[in-house]
């Protein structure tokens, strides 16, 4: 099962979702990889390889010089988890990509989807702020999504809806396997009137379109990012670190 999380705005946690979810699910033995398609490269900041590597192999290999992905696989520190890294010189490879877009926007699906769909349970791809080539990419290798929705945020909702309809989309022009799966609701604080009002907005909206779990804000996320690590490493009995356990057993229950 390959889940691509996306939104088309930035600052929603895709890569703190991408990232936690991944764990969360690894430590419920499944074998997780993580694909990282965002040019900012904070999941690979996360995931990094477990031995050191003198000149990884990354994404930008996979689309700018067809290697195979198994090249590009590393393990890392983390327990059932691999990742396939990204290089901030793949931002300069889009403009020659769209060049040939029609061929381009199957390089991911190509690439890699056979490979990871023989070798893990599930594949994690974090996406870039975008619905642009890469974004597309990633919609066209997997078998569905997960939106991120920022709690209090309006243009976080607007990102949502393009996003779904992005999906609908590609699912009826190029990849039927596609489906969304769910929106999780992140950055959530019970203390503020606007968070609270906004999470009961969505949830009345969209009612079964979205997971139960509901991500808030935490400290000790923020601390994890610094630490380059997961929450549930950094803090594993915080409430942050079981909400994303309970994404976990809902994600599987619905895949």
């Amino acid at each position: 099962m390959i889940i691509s999380i996306i939104n088309h705005k930035g600052g929603v946690g895709k890569s703190c979702i991408s990232t936690n979810l991944s764990h969360a699910l690894a430590n419920r033995g499944k074998k997780v990889l993580v694909i990282d398609c965002d040019p900012q490269c904070n999941t690979s900041s996360i995931f990094s390889p477990a031995e050191e590597v003198g000149d990884p192999k990354t994404l930008y290999d996979i689309y700018a010089n067809n290697t195979p992905a198994a090249e590009c696989v590393y393990k890392t520190t983390y327990k059932n988890v691999d990742v396939i890294m990204n290089s901030p010189e793949i931002s300069h490879l889009e403009m020659e990509l769209y060049q040939d877009a029609k061929n381009s926007y199957q390089l991911l699906r190509n690439g890699v989807r056979q490979f990871a769909t023989d070798n893990y349970d599930i594949t994690i791809i974090d996406n870039n702020p975008s619905l642009g080539l890469y974004t597309i990419n990633s919609l066209i290798a997997s078998d569905c999504a997960i939106i991120p929705i920022e709690s209090g945020c309006r243009y976080s909702l607007d990102g949502f809806v393009a996003a779904l309809e992005a999906i609908s989309s590609i699912a009826s022009r190029v990849n039927a396997e596609l489906r969304f799966l769910k929106a999780v609701i992140n950055k959530a604080d019970s203390r503020t009137s606007i968070s609270r009002a906004s999470v009961d907005h969505i949830q009345r909206k969209f009612a079964d379109k979205v997971f139960s779990t509901i991500i808030n804000t935490d400290t000790k996320i923020k601390e994890a990012v610094a630490f380059k690590s997961t929450v549930l490493r950094h803090a594993p009995s915080c409430i942050a670190s079981n909400k994303f356990r309970a994404l976990a057993n809902e994600v599987i229950g619905l895949i």
